[in-house]
């Protein structure tokens, strides 16, 4: 249960960082057609889009692309160490499959989001669906399914084999099943975070 909830503060933490627009160092002021960091007439970011942790532009924060305000394609973002952290590769309608990716080069979780825009109203970036969690060697350790942004279930799996399943209910679990072996071997239910059952099955 501990590793899931780290797992979903991590997410939520990751979420913070994970929309296409974060800055670090952007710039503001007009530039030429093939310059990064333009805008369009209604002041929404228009094409190549660039951020720096530095003011030098030496160590880049995101690269990217923009229509009329809106992520298209796929925008990168990079750790300070200069090395790819994660990516977010844009289809229609702001939909996207975000990658985190591990400093060896491989996945470290995939999944699906989404960047709404809608009028006055602040730009939001959810979560969505399953996402996968993989450790540097390419195995699954997780599996997560988010609605609309919030955790509802979290598989946790050790060598290849599931151990445990918990479902959530806003930010609280209602129940957990631990299993060894393939085999469902305990099932216990929560409320408010207390415990209010537990089933052994042998």
């Amino acid at each position: 249960m501990h590793l899931s909830k780290l797992v979903a503060t991590l997410g939520g933490t990751l979420l913070l960082s994970a929309c296409a627009g974060s800055q670090a160092t952007t710039r503001h002021q007009p530039r030429g057609f093939w310059q990064p960091n333009r805008f369009d007439r209604q002041g929404r970011e228009q094409g190549r889009w660039r951020t720096y942790y530095d003011s030098a532009d030496a160590q880049p924060f995101t690269a990217g692309r923009y229509r009329h305000g809106r992520p298209v394609r796929t925008f990168r973002y990079y750790a300070p160490t200069g090395q790819l952290d994660h990516s977010e590769r844009y289809r229609r309608e702001g939909f996207c499959e975000v990658t985190y990716w591990h400093p060896g080069g491989k996945v470290a979780q995939r999944g699906p989001a989404q960047w709404v825009t809608s009028g006055d109203k602040p730009a939001r970036f959810f979560w969505y669906g399953e996402w996968k969690t993989c450790d540097p060697d390419g195995q699954t350790t997780g599996v997560h399914t988010y609605t609309d942004g919030t955790l509802t279930r979290a598989e946790t799996y050790e060598q290849g084999q599931l151990i445990q399943v918990e479902t959530y209910r806003g930010n609280n679990v209602t129940r957990t099943e631990t299993y060894s072996a393939g085999k469902l071997i305990k099932v216990e239910t929560f409320e408010k975070g207390l415990r209010t059952s537990t089933t052994k099955s042998l």
